[in-house]
């Protein structure tokens, strides 16, 4: 049931799928945030200190162990098969290294925890192992949150507008044409 039975909206008849399928994606949705927000137990809205720390936690023991056995195991394998297991390692440690990057994101977003100068350490930690700057990092993204679409202002994307794009690019507006246009043309 969820909500603690606070849920407005009454159960109405399943939905033909066709209808569901009809509903534009710029239409309003059926509900509002504030059910969707209702609809969620109050505990998910607590925040701890132990909980996002264990994901750190979590985290740096698996890169630590993937660096173990990285350093202490793939000279001992033949030859060719230790060529082929760096790739792979790199493929899981980054994987790790971008759990521990969205941390240090969350972290400016102040949704580590309810403490800001806790999240402001623990943001600069793990930024700093990771070498990225973390206080340059969060203003610069501030910025781009408040201005998340706008061409003049936005600061990360900043797409480019019609009479920028070169004649050609109407016909590459597909995955193959963005493939060429991104990478082999980089245009």
């Amino acid at each position: 049931m969820g909500a603690s039975g606070r849920m407005s909206v009454l159960p109405s008849a399943k939905k033909p799928e066709a209808d569901i399928l009809q509903r534009a994606p710029h239409s309003k949705p059926p509900f509002t945030l504030s059910q969707i927000k209702r609809a969620i137990p109050p505990h998910c809205f607590q925040r701890s200190v132990f909980h996002p720390f264990s994901y750190v936690v979590h985290d740096l023991i698996w890169a630590s162990l993937f660096y173990y056995i990285a350093t202490n195991y793939f000279h001992l394998r033949p030859h060719p098969l230790s060529y082929l297991a760096w790739p792979i390692y790199w493929a899981f440690q980054g994987c790790i290294l971008i759990a521990v990057w969205v941390i240090a994101h969350e972290c400016g977003h102040h949704a580590f925890s309810d403490y800001q100068c806790l999240d402001d350490t623990v943001g600069l930690i793990l930024h700093s192992a990771l070498l990225f700057p973390y206080f340059s990092w969060k203003y610069s993204h501030r910025r781009h949150h408040s201005n998340t679409g706008s061409l003049e202002k936005d600061e990360v994307f900043v797409p480019k507008t019609k009479s920028q794009l070169a004649w050609f690019s109407k016909y590459l507006n597909n995955p193959p044409g963005r493939f060429i246009t991104l990478d082999l043309l980089n245009v």
